[in-house]
């Protein structure tokens, strides 16, 4: 009985590895087509336009212009469909002379980039707050999701005489795309899309 038991799980395993197999084939298949359609594996970009912190009411309070450039597997996906989620870090950091800096808040603004073929055009959702808004031109819809307008950094009171820091990037949500364009993400140099930390020093 055990035995047979055992010879009935190998059949289902040996069935199993065909089916496993062609799998595998497809997405090797899929990267390869999806790699060769991608424009030069052209990276993406996040540009700092413009960024300051103020206080207002004993609040800390930032705003924020970033200029966004697709990958170019990005834009694929895109054009077909798929959903992107672009991210925006935000840190205050307190600065030290002799230990490292630490970061006192830290915030992800996050916004879905959506293309409607039927109506030729792009929606923005801040996932944040809920809100949404439609443009004809994907550098409009861009530039939408790239702005920061009066976020609140922290209300709580800072520590006078310390030195803090407001820091910001950019980013592509990799883990927020569909299984399969995420696999594709993983391994093509066509989705980089992050920048550098962007830094100044918070004069209160």
């Amino acid at each position: 009985m055990f035995a047979q038991d055992r010879l009935s799980v190998e059949r289902n395993a040996c069935a199993q590895r065909p089916r496993m197999l062609r799998l595998l084939a497809v997405l090797l298949l899929l990267i390869a087509c999806w790699s060769g359609l991608s424009r030069a594996d052209d990276p993406g970009e996040f540009l700092v336009d413009d960024a300051h912190a103020w206080s207002e009411a004993g609040r800390q309070m930032l705003d924020a212009q970033f200029t966004v450039r697709l990958s170019s597997g990005a834009r694929e996906a895109l054009d077909s469909g798929v959903p992107l989620v672009l991210e925006i870090q935000v840190q205050l950091v307190k600065t030290h002379e002799w230990f490292w800096d630490s970061i006192e808040v830290e915030l992800t603004q996050r916004r879905q980039l959506l293309y409607h073929a039927l109506s030729r055009s792009y929606l923005v959702k801040d996932l944040n707050a809920g809100t949404q808004g439609n443009y004809r031109r994907l550098e409009d819809a861009l530039r939408a999701a790239g702005t920061i307008q009066s976020l609140e950094l922290t209300d709580k009171p800072l520590q006078a005489g310390q030195r803090y820091l407001v820091r910001i990037r950019g980013s592509l949500d990799i883990e927020s795309l569909p299984t399969p364009v995420r696999l594709l993400a993983y391994v093509s140099s066509a989705w980089d899309m992050q920048s550098e930390w962007y830094a100044w020093p918070l004069v209160r």
